[in-house]
């Protein structure tokens, strides 16, 4: 598992330093957010990756991806920019979990109100990060087939 954690910790630093132009370091639990993204994920393992975002940091990846300026115009962007994290992210990790491998994800669901964190658990892995513009998370729930 531990092997899991780091595959998926690569990843997520990958995408958002190549694609956002943001450096995460670790931090502190994000314990409020205002915008959650997730996607599943079906083949060898299955699970669902959520991300968990602040409003700022949301705001951020707008303007470095799309490089809008305009207020209005970064917001009508936020759904589909951290929808597009999550696809990115979830696809770098299934491809460094084990390329050999099929693995089908499903669209990825933002929400404005997102659900509680679930408790961290085998299974569930949980990372907290920090950046110029505020706290995200990113929350991994997997399991294997039989």
């Amino acid at each position: 598992m531990e092997n899991i954690r780091e595959i998926l910790k690569e990843s997520i630093f990958e995408v958002f330093e190549k694609m956002f132009f943001i450096f995460l370091e670790p931090g502190g639990r994000v314990l409020v957010h205002d915008y959650e993204t997730s996607i599943g994920f079906d083949g060898p393992q299955r699970g669902i990756l959520r991300i968990l975002f602040s409003r700022p940091v949301a705001r951020l990846m707008v303007r470095n991806m799309l490089g809008i300026a305009d207020e209005k115009e970064i917001e009508r962007h936020v759904e589909d920019c951290v929808k597009e994290a999550a696809n990115m992210v979830c696809g770098n990790f299934l491809v460094n979990l084990d390329a050999s491998k099929k693995f089908a994800m499903s669209i990825p669901v933002f929400s404005a109100r997102p659900a509680q964190p679930p408790a961290v658990s085998e299974g569930v892995h949980a990372f907290d990060f920090d950046c110029e513009a505020g706290k995200m998370g990113v929350i991994l729930e997997i399991e294997g087939k039989g």
